[in-house]
């Protein structure tokens, strides 16, 4: 477990970090790759596999663009997400937008309006 696994950002896909130390995930930057499945199905994955030691767990979102696609494999992490505060885990979600991107806010609170995991809608402080 120990160090941090790291995917590096891609013209078409964020960069991702995940810290079980610090019992965080970062997903930062442009999300339209070609197969958005193989890009999110790690993140899951380690959900899965760490599931059970995972309480505290912060997870941050912060996109440049979000393609349909990649929406929906958000949408499956933050299902399993929500497992992990079902069962009585701290889970926190972090959705960055910046205040000239609507369209990002509002994906964040379609989330937010149908997941019970918490949800902080966080403006971007430039």
């Amino acid at each position: 477990m120990g160090n941090p696994i790291i995917f590096e950002q891609k013209d078409d896909s964020p960069k991702i970090i995940m810290d079980y130390e610090k019992k965080e995930i970062i997903v930062e930057g442009p999300s339209f790759p070609e197969d958005a499945v193989e890009v999110y199905k790690p993140i899951i994955t380690w959900i899965n596999e760490n599931e059970d030691k995972l309480n505290g767990l912060v997870c941050s979102f912060d996109y440049s663009i979000l393609s349909s696609a990649s929406n929906k494999m958000v949408f499956e992490v933050l299902i399993h997400l929500e497992n992990l505060f079902k069962r009585g885990n701290n889970v926190t979600v972090k959705w960055l937008y910046s205040f000239f991107d609507e369209d990002m806010l509002d994906e964040g609170m379609g989330f937010k309006a149908n997941l019970k995991v918490p949800i902080d809608l966080v403006e971007k402080q430039f």
